[in-house]
């Protein structure tokens, strides 16, 4: 009643699913093109949520509407949030987060995408992944000491391996500070973001830094 054939509908409270066989039915009955999310906070929401949207797109083979016995056709993707993060309290000693969780973190805050897989331990270079069309490293270690140090900088020697190792595509290199301006590091295709306190994409050149 509310929405239009493209609207994309919100329900915070998804409860069974009513919300998502009742977007589907209209595409279907419509022609629409209208997409739903639903947020749903218990431990059922795989079980009965997903599940019953499962049914209704693939079909019930039981169900007195015809539409509902051959299906409603359609997708959708299922997805956890994992751990909450805030890096402020590790610096606060309160608990470090693992390298695979701020990896995930930062690629998918920096990029807006995500990767399926991330290491759970540095590499040699700190390279995570790519994503949005970055090269994504961290220097990061859940050690208060290594990231108060020298060594939780991005230095030039660093900078100019993962340079070589980057080939043309833009690198995002997030780390406690860095031992050069970030005019030297664009000349290399590299931005540098800091940590903690800053977990950002930068559109364009950054202004020089010390």
């Amino acid at each position: 009643m509310a929405t239009e054939a493209n609207s994309i509908i919100l329900d915070s409270f998804a409860g069974s699913g009513t919300t998502a066989q009742g977007v589907l039915e209209a595409n279907k009955e419509e022609g629409g093109t209208r997409k739903f999310i639903l947020i749903e906070m218990e431990d059922y929401a795989d079980k009965l949520t997903s599940e019953r949207v499962r049914r209704v797109i693939k079909g019930v083979p039981k169900a007195r509407d015809e539409a509902l016995r051959t299906g409603l056709g359609e997708s959708f993707t299922y997805c956890e949030l994992g751990d909450p993060i805030d890096l402020e309290k590790f610096f606060e000693g309160k608990g470090a987060p693992s390298y695979e969780q701020v990896a995930r973190y930062v690629i998918y805050t920096a990029t807006g995408a995500s990767v399926g897989k991330v290491p759970n331990e540095p590499k040699r270079d700190w390279f995570i992944g790519e994503a949005g069309g970055y090269r994504v490293h961290l220097i990061y270690k859940p050690d208060v000491d290594f990231m108060r140090s020298n060594d939780a900088a991005l230095t030039m020697t660093l900078a100019s391996q993962i340079f070589k190792s980057a080939g043309a595509k833009p690198v995002l290199v997030y780390a406690a500070q860095k031992f050069m301006s970030q005019a030297e590091l664009t000349k290399l295709g590299i931005t540098f973001c800091q940590l903690p306190y800053s977990v950002y994409r930068i559109l364009g050149d950054a202004p020089d830094a010390a």
